[in-house]
């Protein structure tokens, strides 16, 4: 009874604390960045709007990766920052060249010093998808990526195919450097 209990009120904080990130995402057209700080150079969030862009910018922000299925914004509206359109149909696993190709970008963008914005539409699945991908490629397990990224982005949920697809990336990895 009291694990149902601990279990019901820890999901409504998930969900309360989600629909505050999206409130926040709307007034402000940026996630909560001190939610959506991976690392130094990696962002992770939802889509921004053009308020957000301008202040991406601002923090600093040289590439963008969208895994969403449409280009919300023309190449002239990024001008100044690198951008990666992967299309990723929502609550699907991006092939693993999709993941390598953004891991590779992800990683040649912060090797020069540059700060890379991940994002999606919500932040939950995909975004979160080619960021473990590009952790992954470091030499971080699934699961150490994933816990990695939900330590500050606490309500993420990678679909089923989207896990798997990033545990045989992690092998595909390792096996690259045997």
């Amino acid at each position: 009874m009291f694990r149902k209990i601990k279990s019901t009120i820890i999901g409504a904080g998930l969900v309360l604390d989600y629909i505050y990130d999206n409130i926040h995402r709307v007034i402000t057209g940026l996630p909560r960045l001190k939610r959506s700080q991976i690392s130094a150079h990696l962002f992770l969030g939802s889509q921004y709007n053009l308020v957000g862009l301008k202040k991406l910018k601002v923090l600093g922000v040289t590439a963008i990766v969208n895994m969403r299925m449409h280009n919300t914004y023309s190449a002239a509206v990024h001008e100044g920052i690198k951008y990666l359109h992967l299309p990723t149909v929502d609550n699907t696993p991006p092939p693993i060249e999709i993941l390598t190709q953004g891991a590779d970008f992800i990683d040649a963008e912060i090797k020069k010093g540059g700060i890379v914005y991940v994002h999606c539409r919500q932040g939950l699945g995909r975004g979160p998808t080619m960021a473990m991908a590009y952790l992954i490629k470091l030499g971080m397990t699934y699961e150490g990526a994933y816990n990695m990224i939900r330590q500050v982005r606490i309500f993420i949920n990678p679909r089923p195919g989207q896990i798997k697809r990033l545990k045989e990336l992690e092998v595909y990895y390792a096996n690259l450097k045997q």
